[in-house]
């Protein structure tokens, strides 16, 4: 082989394998690309789900706590309604003494066990009442009594609560519910 044709057989086979490797450094460049941009979806997609976990905790985050405020608002409301309910309901026990009331008195009275009561206090209104069922106690008038009477024996040991605002206190309980779903309902309407 002559120098000529060794020359031209190096240049084709440089050519060759200049070829052989662009081809194959595209091919690898491509393989890399593509590599490169699954892992970009992946992470995409790993963020984007990450990104929605975490979005849909803090929304489940926000609701609970609006629920919660929410919550605290309505019992706040419950206990303003209920308080304003009380005291209405007291300011009203002074309407329970009507014509009727003598009688009244007298059945509280009656409900008191048989003790030698010294001091019995009542509304200013009851004092000739209290002086008739007892006429060896002590009377004294309390203006935050509107009707019945609290009564104690000599030496203090024992005293019972028969007024009206002791009964209201002990039917309260079962009272307000009734009374808060009257509301609601004539809310409602």
């Amino acid at each position: 082989m002559s120098s000529k044709e060794l020359i031209e057989s190096l240049r084709l086979g440089g050519e060759e394998s200049v070829r052989v490797l662009r081809l194959e450094a595209e091919k690898e460049a491509a393989e890399l690309q593509a590599a490169a941009a699954q892992k970009l979806a992946d992470l995409r997609r790993q963020y984007a789900d990450q990104l929605a976990a975490v979005c849909e905790e803090e929304s489940r985050r926000a609701l609970a706590e609006g629920a919660g405020r929410a919550r605290e608002f309505r019992l706040a409301a419950e206990q303003t309604l209920a308080d304003s309910l009380y005291s209405i309901a007291r300011f009203s026990l002074r309407q329970l003494r009507d014509d009727q009331y003598p009688a009244v008195f007298e059945k509280l009275v009656k409900e008191l066990p048989a003790l030698p009561w010294k001091a019995v206090r009542v509304n200013a209104a009851d004092v000739d009442l209290a002086k008739r069922f007892f006429p060896d106690a002590e009377i004294t008038s309390v203006s935050h009594i509107a009707g019945g009477l609290e009564v104690t024996i000599e030496d203090g040991t024992i005293r019972v609560i028969n007024t009206f605002e002791k009964r209201l206190e002990r039917a309260w309980a079962e009272l307000l519910p009734q009374m808060v779903g009257d509301v609601y309902r004539e809310a409602s309407d």
